[in-house]
């Protein structure tokens, strides 16, 4: 089962026996371990049906135990043991003969985000629970990531803003939803967040966003490229977000040289792409300035300093600034 289809069986309350949730973005299973007991348990029972263990701190006799019993003034209960990893192996082995016949009327949710995806209790639990991963999403999902978010709770926000907050904080969900809560409060009595929202609560400088930056890299303004690179990391932004706006940067172009050498009109150019028809102009002329030699290239080296970022000893700054020297000589 995948993230958005147990956000379904939750709205729909078509819940499994067992779950297990496993994976490093642990915001996504804090939400869905949420959504999951606020789905279950009635708040005024809540002090019956629901309860937390710690692998750490618990046998899986304990946890068993409490899963077989009847649930209180409702129809189920829910048990929730986190830190999985750090349970004793007979505990385990325990746990592991309860799933093949749980209790019918308790939702079991299981939680660790260190265990080993190939490791043989992870693949026992696969196969006797209700099992979904939770990876830290892609950069490019994120800013969808963003807008639904801000969607469910009642707002907008415009997609450039979306990718300004990203630039600036990262990839982390739980630092985003964080600058989110911070915006909400300052909305005053409007319902859509624009990138001044952003840069009023981030404290991004208007001057020196992500924005700015890709404009100067398309112009192959190298100068103006270095020191808005520079200022951006001053400021805090994450290196690996700056990466991933300017490779998204150079895909538009390539989409844009692509659409105007098959004759496309500057509104079919919007449509295919999604770059604002107030920009495709604008994108159109930066575009130009690269050959498709520059762009194989450019790709190339935008691969590398990716893996650089994410393996190598060197400096984030000088990864990014070396980066910029080679792809604008």
């Amino acid at each position: 089962m995948t993230y958005n289809e147990l956000l379904n069986h939750v709205r729909k309350k078509a819940f499994e026996n067992a779950y297990f949730f496993y994976g490093a973005e642990d915001f996504l299973i804090d939400d869905c371990t949420r959504r999951l007991i606020d789905a279950v348990v009635e708040p005024d029972t809540k002090d019956f049906n629901l309860d937390i263990f710690y692998g750490g701190q618990v046998d899986g006799g304990q946890v068993v135990e409490t899963a077989n019993a009847y649930p209180m003034l409702a129809e189920s209960r829910v048990v929730v043991l986190k830190d999985l990893h750090k349970l004793s192996a007979g505990s385990m082995e325990t746990l592991l003969l309860y799933l093949d016949k749980p209790a019918p009327t308790t939702r079991l949710l299981l939680i660790s985000n260190q265990m080993n995806n190939r490791s043989k209790n992870v693949a026992k639990l696969k196969t006797r629970c209700c099992a979904i991963e939770f990876k830290p999403l892609y950069d490019n999902k994120v800013p969808g990531w963003i807008t639904n978010y801000v969607a469910a709770r009642g707002y907008e926000i415009d997609y450039k803003a979306a990718l300004l907050l990203q630039a600036h904080v990262g990839n982390n969900l739980r630092a985003i939803v964080n600058e989110l809560e911070k915006i909400f409060l300052n909305l005053s009595d409007s319902q859509k967040i624009t990138e001044v929202n952003v840069q009023d609560v981030v404290g991004v400088s208007r001057k020196f966003s992500v924005f700015n930056l890709n404009d100067a890299i398309g112009n192959k303004d190298i100068e103006k490229s270095l020191l808005i690179l520079n200022k951006m990391l001053e400021s805090g932004e994450s290196h690996t977000a700056i990466l991933a706006m300017v490779a998204r940067h150079f895909e538009n172009l390539l989409k844009v040289k692509g659409a105007i050498s098959l004759g496309k009109a500057p509104n079919e150019i919007s449509t295919m792409t999604g770059i604002p028809p107030f920009f495709v102009d604008k994108t159109k002329r930066m575009a130009q300035k690269y050959s498709l030699t520059e762009f194989d290239n450019i790709f190339d080296d935008l691969l590398a300093t990716d893996l650089v970022l994410k393996t190598s000893r060197q400096a984030p700054k000088l990864a990014l600034q070396s980066m910029l020297f080679r792809i604008l000589q």
